[in-house]
């Protein structure tokens, strides 16, 4: 019985872990994108005002 709930515990864990893992890496990914948007924003607005 304690075995089992030791594999619980550990596959509980687990998927915590990774669970957090992904997060951390899927936020990375949202603020490099937002970076990029906010980089390609001011390109536009100078190549805007250059035509003007």
């Amino acid at each position: 019985m304690l075995v089992y709930w030791l594999l619980g515990v550990a596959l509980v864990f687990f998927i915590i872990t990774y669970g957090v893992r992904y997060g951390i890496d899927t936020s990375k990914q949202v603020k490099a994108i937002k970076m990029e948007l906010r980089e390609i924003k001011k390109q536009l607005k100078e190549m805007n005002k250059d035509t003007k």
